[in-house]
């Protein structure tokens, strides 16, 4: 009987691959800032908590907004983008296949595929950002969150979108 040999691809880990329970651990806490910006890293946090643990990334996203002390538009803001892009994860989903067509979304890092659905469920807000605004700040949170190829492959998604 020959054994049948698979060759094992690894993943490049990537900063939020250290949450534990939605806990930070060792020294991979960034300092994010308010604003906007920092309604997009917690949405991105609570997405990936969310499909990392189970939690509910609604409740994942509110205790993160008070724990980087988000004023209150902007937790607003970061709740707004949690609820769309869990309402609207299919379809969200199937843009982003369609856009990253060589890249299965099932086999998509967490942090990418959270980056998108954030950046693309924004784009679709009626209080959004101008287009390339979202898109600088998705490849920022790529660059914050993701692996050393996160910002590139962020950046070439959106492109296509935004082509």
């Amino acid at each position: 009987m020959s054994a049948v040999k698979t060759k094992f691809i690894p993943q490049e880990p990537d900063r939020l691959d250290e949450l534990v329970d939605g806990e930070t651990v060792g020294e991979s806490d960034p300092v994010i800032a308010g604003g906007r910006f920092g309604a997009r890293a917690v949405a991105v946090q609570a997405l990936y908590e969310s499909d990392s643990s189970g939690h509910p990334a609604v409740s994942a996203v509110r205790r993160l907004a008070v724990e980087r002390k988000l004023s209150e538009s902007d937790s607003d803001f970061a709740v707004r983008i949690v609820q769309l892009c869990e309402e609207q994860r299919t379809d969200l989903d199937k843009r982003i296949a369609k856009l990253a067509s060589q890249f299965p979304s099932d086999q998509m890092p967490l942090v990418e595929r959270n980056v998108l659905r954030v950046a693309i469920g924004e784009i679709d807000m009626e209080d959004s950002a101008p287009r390339n605004v979202v898109a600088n700040e998705a490849i920022e949170l790529a660059r914050l969150f993701g692996s050393d190829s996160s910002p590139k492959f962020i950046n070439g998604v959106l492109g296509a979108l935004l082509a």
